[in-house]
């Protein structure tokens, strides 16, 4: 009779948005291995208490973040690990972490398209996540011609656990102050975001109005106490929990030659009230983009419809759109199209015959159609590579 294997897991009690990690092992498990899992758990004592530490043993072990003694000691007594986290990877074992430069990518093309023309970034420059994010939102800024302030601070070096939001204040405060208004702002995740909606709140900044924020994992508890509520990346912790588990049970199987680092896709933006604007200084252009965002999600919407509510000429409409939004009024109207397809292909389960009547499409041919000319793939291909991981990966 084969011993079954036991697994850890280890997430940060603060990390809620990491629990997708677990049904992400789950469904690993469901499809090959059935393992006893052990994790830490707050049952008020009515379960003992499982403590993942250095002293911890098991077969394998997956965990947010990692120290070099916690290493040492666990590959001195055999067990197999897999780091979730970015900034495990000097420990030279596989890490699997979300692309943190496009969660800054998105972000920044979202501010763009909002027709905000100043933007800033708070951060941690001690944390690999943190600075990796700062690089795609920059990156993205750059060849529109934008820059981006780079704020922030080393959340490590803010003093005792305690205090540390009263000396948080201290740094932050007049960071914002110097700021132009109105302004877009990343932060580096949705609890640093939460802190500078709250900061803004006490300087006397409208959020969104003076101030977008938008934060990074789709924290609920985070994203929905902050008034206004927060938008942020989504997290892709359901992939990131099967991919591991892949990994893990070829390095319990005694197979080394596992990739080293796994980057895998977010799930797109949550959009909230926190971002809820549009900085467009032409009345007429501002109204034909707020009734794009509106309608083209669900509708096919032409531009002559929207010439027509202008009582412009086409050429006119057109000169005035691309002045204020950089793009003409068919590129917005496939943007926001195709962010809203893939935003469904990553986020449901529904068949392509059923997205396809969602947006409008005459068929599933005619959704095909459009997204193989605007990308170059297929709906099922998009689908598969961001929501279907490859255990042999």
């Amino acid at each position: 009779m084969t011993t079954q294997r036991i697994v850890g897991i280890r997430t940060p009690p603060w990390a809620r948005y990491t629990h997708e990690i677990y049904r992400g092992v789950l469904g690993y498990m469901r499809d090959h291995q059935p393992w006893q899992i052990q994790t830490p758990i707050d049952s008020t004592n009515e379960i003992e208490p499982i403590r993942i530490n250095r002293f911890w043993k098991g077969n394998g072990l997956i965990a947010f973040r990692l120290t070099t003694a916690e290493v040492r000691a666990f590959q001195s007594r055999g067990t197999a690990i897999v780091s979730i986290s970015g900034e495990s990877i000097p420990h030279g074992i596989p890490v699997i972490h979300p692309n943190y430069q496009e969660s800054g990518q998105i972000v920044a093309r979202f501010f763009m398209g909002l027709g905000l023309s100043e933007f800033a970034y708070w951060g941690d420059p001690s944390r690999y996540y943190s600075r990796e994010r700062s690089k795609g939102f920059t990156l993205e800024l750059e060849p529109a011609g934008f820059n981006c302030h780079q704020l922030g601070v080393e959340v490590s070096r803010l003093g005792r656990l305690q205090d540390r939001w009263r000396t948080l204040r201290r740094f932050m405060d007049p960071q914002l102050r110097q700021l132009p208004k109105p302004i877009g702002i990343l932060a580096k995740d949705d609890i640093a975001a939460a802190t500078l909606i709250q900061a803004c709140q006490r300087l006397g900044y409208s959020v969104p109005d003076d101030v977008a924020v938008a934060g990074v994992n789709n924290d609920a508890l985070f994203c929905y106490t902050t008034s206004p509520p927060l938008t942020a990346v989504r997290y892709p912790g359901e992939s990131i929990g099967y991919q591991a588990a892949a990994i893990l049970d070829r390095l319990m199987s005694g197979d080394d030659e596992v990739p080293s680092q796994i980057i895998v896709p977010v799930l797109g933006l949550a959009e909230r009230e926190s971002t809820d604007i549009l900085h467009i200084a032409d009345a007429m252009v501002a109204k034909a983009v707020r009734r794009i965002r509106r309608e083209a999600r669900s509708y096919p919407l032409q531009v002559n419809e929207l010439v027509a509510a202008s009582g412009l000429s086409r050429a006119a409409f057109k000169r005035r759109f691309v002045q204020a939004l950089g793009t003409p009024p068919k590129a917005e109207i496939k943007r926001v199209r195709l962010d809203h397809l893939h935003d469904l292909l990553r986020t449901t389960d529904w068949p392509i015959k059923r997205i396809a009547s969602q947006m409008g499409f005459e068929s599933m041919e005619d959704l095909g159609r459009f997204i193989r000319r605007e990308t170059g793939s297929t709906a099922t291909m998009f689908r598969n590579r961001h929501r279907s991981p490859d255990p042999n990966c």
